[in-house]
């Protein structure tokens, strides 16, 4: 099985498909349409470049730490496919 932060086997060269490139660009802007919308309904801003979400309550902090987690593991079975 091959992870988001694996290397590609050097059958594959090294390059991902167009499919996979595809796949987790949406992933990619799903999750940060959710991250933003969870912002929202918290009242609290987004970071900035380079910085980690933090939530100001408990149960938005654990969406968003299930919302990583999620995000991985589609990200991962993205990565599985060619």
């Amino acid at each position: 099985m091959v992870g988001p932060r694996d290397a590609l086997p050097a059958s594959a060269g090294g390059q991902l498909s167009e499919r996979q490139n595809h796949h987790l660009a949406a992933l990619t802007a799903a999750g940060d349409g959710l991250y933003n919308a969870m912002h929202a309904a918290e009242g609290s801003n987004p970071p900035g470049e380079h910085q980690e979400h933090t939530f100001q309550s408990r149960r938005m902090s654990i969406a968003a730490t299930q919302l990583e987690i999620a995000l991985m593991m589609a990200r991962k079975a993205a990565l599985e496919t060619r």
